[in-house]
């Protein structure tokens, strides 16, 4: 099954520059007027630099820092700022006069969506308001529905202890022959499939299926 996600927004976090303090000496006023700075500049950078981006949400909000750049480690004031997906990401490296870096910038939609909905390798999930996909399908799924909101999808608790389905798994090895233009082309492709792999363990039944496919060279 391929599930089409619409309605992602892109979320990037703006660390706000500091001068003449350690960063965990601001009062909440301080910190809050650093805020101030970063959004009036942000917004007119969107005005005047990324002018595609035609609308975003922002408001200060605290987060916890704990990589590799020179940043103290521990929670800190960011600007948060959100804007649809269909709209180009901010340069990963953008800087300003009032604040140091913005993170989130370059991150993939599949990666927020997945930390997002908090999806932890393999598991049940619950979809409502789907929609079945039946025109400009995106993908070869037997399956392809679409949903309006990302929260649609959620994370099936009740079903965490339920058997994983059985998976398909198909193996493959091309040949190549030299056409007449003295480049490779595939002549032969030999495939194996297994129909009923067990995720959660070993598979002790082998359910396997062979083909091979010749085609006709020029």
């Amino acid at each position: 099954m391929c599930v089409v996600i619409h309605g992602m927004e892109r979320i990037c976090y703006v660390l706000p520059k500091v001068k003449g303090k350690a960063r965990n000496t601001l009062s909440e006023e301080e910190e809050n007027k650093l805020i101030g700075n970063v959004y009036t500049e942000m917004e007119e950078k969107r005005k005047t630099r990324f002018k595609d981006i035609t609308t975003w949400k922002c408001k200060g909000v605290s987060r916890k820092y704990s990589f590799e750049m020179p940043i103290p480690h521990g929670q800190h004031r960011f600007l948060k700022v959100k804007y649809p997906a269909s709209m180009p990401p901010l340069p990963a490296q953008l800087t300003g006069n009032t604040f140091e870096c913005v993170f989130g910038a370059n991150q993939s939609m599949l990666e927020l969506f997945i930390l997002k909905r908090k999806l932890k390798g393999p598991c049940w999930v619950t979809i409502n308001g789907f929609k079945k996909v039946t025109d400009y399908r995106r993908s070869w799924a037997k399956h392809e529905i679409s949903i309006e909101n990302p929260k649609d999808l959620n994370v099936t608790i009740d079903d965490l202890n339920k058997p994983s389905p059985p998976m398909v798994s198909m193996a493959f090895t091309m040949k190549c022959a030299k056409n007449q233009h003295n480049t490779n082309e595939i002549a032969m492709m030999s495939c194996i499939v297994n129909s009923k792999i067990n995720q959660d363990g070993p598979t002790k039944e082998e359910n396997f299926q062979s083909f091979t496919l010749v085609r006709k060279l020029d």
